[in-house]
């Protein structure tokens, strides 16, 4: 039986598995890599079984057809005249537009993963020529292709101890992986894999789980045995405590939950609700970051500022924002009012979407009392006194902030 070799994206790797499935129930030595790693010795194996290979499957779909390794294999094979069969495995693919030699040889249709796409596949490989021998000497090899997932699995079998910030940019760049429609078995062995080493931290571990929750979701036999919803208690959107129905603020620690309850009315007769435009409340002279955070690490997070910073000396209260966010307002205890000569506080305000935290760091007026609920980030804003932040960076507190709270988050 002649051997086969299936070249293809990882991004398609459930579908190219029961592709070979159905090849190899008919006695079809097909071969395909499944390995995690990257480097040289990989690549070297990828291209021997090329050369052994009798025909080469070419598992066709946008991602593979976009793959730097996918495009290499095809090309080398091409120096050996060996049949190339290419097999449609997703959407998204014009076969009018393809070049050579793709465009010269008939496509098998597999993306409805039938008996008769499997059927024909393999009369194609079975009444395929016989490859012609190998040319002496052999072409020389492309280079080994940069292979983002191998990066990863690298990243994480990394033989030294993982730091915070080494851990949570993993698990960050691993949920994008999940996001942008990485094979569901591969992104969930990654996951298993980061979530086994002996150094992981807890808070990471928890946000493994989440995730593996949600690729496993994506997988066809858990969306068929998916339980149905059952309607969740509102929780805080802060602290995530658990808030009792109809209530407008949360009893634990004040947050707005009018705010996150539900869309503002539309309609015709409806006016829109006011827009919050970024430059109205734009700091002037403020400093931002962006860290790998998600929303439920936020609160603790603010937690371990607001108690590092009292350890430093400084008061602080906390504020919800019109636009979401979290306001912390610092200020020294003793003279620093009379050093400063006016009441002028620091202001950090956190900001969390799509598991990114954005602090930016600006002075402002002190508020006296502390709001119950929102601040209105137009009331808050016009106040900033701009000539106290050189004051505060004489202290070098925004550089300060923003190490404490890279030191325990991935900064991005």
């Amino acid at each position: 039986m002649k051997r086969v070799f299936v070249s293809y994206s990882r991004n398609n790797l459930d579908v190219v598995n029961q592709l070979v499935q159905d090849m190899q129930a008919v006695g079809v030595q097909a071969w395909h890599d499944q390995t995690l790693t990257g480097g040289q010795r990989w690549w070297d194996n990828i291209l021997a079984n090329i050369r052994e290979c009798d025909v080469f499957v070419f598992a066709l779909s946008p991602e593979s057809w976009e793959s730097e390794a996918c495009r290499s294999e095809l090309a080398y094979v091409g120096h050996f005249g060996k049949p190339v069969l290419p097999v449609l495995v997703a959407d998204g693919i014009n076969l009018n537009l393809l070049p050579p030699p793709i465009n010269e040889i008939q496509v098998t249709d597999y993306r409805r993963r039938d008996k008769d796409a499997a059927f024909a596949l393999i009369k194609s490989i079975s009444t395929a020529p016989g490859a012609p021998p190998l040319p002496d000497p052999l072409p020389t090899p492309p280079k080994v292709p940069v292979s983002y997932l191998s990066t990863l699995k690298e990243r994480i079998d990394a033989p030294g101890p993982l730091t915070a910030q080494d851990q949570i940019a993993l698990v960050f760049d691993l949920e994008v992986a999940v996001r942008e429609g990485r094979s569901a078995a591969e992104m969930r062995d990654l996951l298993l894999s980061l979530r086994r080493r002996d150094d992981l931290l807890a808070k990471v571990g928890s946000r493994i789980d989440e995730t593996l929750k949600a690729v496993e979701a994506k997988a066809p036999s858990a969306v068929a045995s998916r339980p149905r919803r059952v309607e969740e208690p509102t929780l805080c959107h802060q602290c995530r405590k658990v808030v009792d129905a109809g209530a407008k603020f949360c009893g634990n620690c004040g947050a707005s939950i009018a705010a996150h309850a539900a869309p503002p009315p539309s309609g015709p007769g409806v006016a829109p609700p006011p827009v919050l435009q970024p430059s109205a409340w734009k700091v002037a002279n403020s400093q931002t970051r962006r860290y790998a955070c998600g929303r439920d690490d936020v609160p603790k997070m603010i937690v371990e500022v607001k108690n590092w910073l009292d350890t430093e000396g400084f008061d602080s209260q906390q504020m919800n924002t019109d636009d979401n966010g979290v306001l912390l307002q610092i200020k020294k205890r003793g003279s620093w009012r009379d050093f400063v000569g006016m009441a002028t506080s620091l202001n950090i305000v956190f900001r969390e979407a799509d598991g990114l935290l954005t602090v930016e760091i600006g002075a402002g007026k002190w508020i006296d009392k502390a709001a119950v609920g929102t601040v209105s980030m137009f009331i808050l804003w016009p106040l900033a006194v701009t000539a106290g932040f050189g004051a505060w960076e004489q202290m070098k507190m925004p550089d300060k902030i923003f190490g404490f709270i890279g030191n325990r988050l991935a900064y991005r």
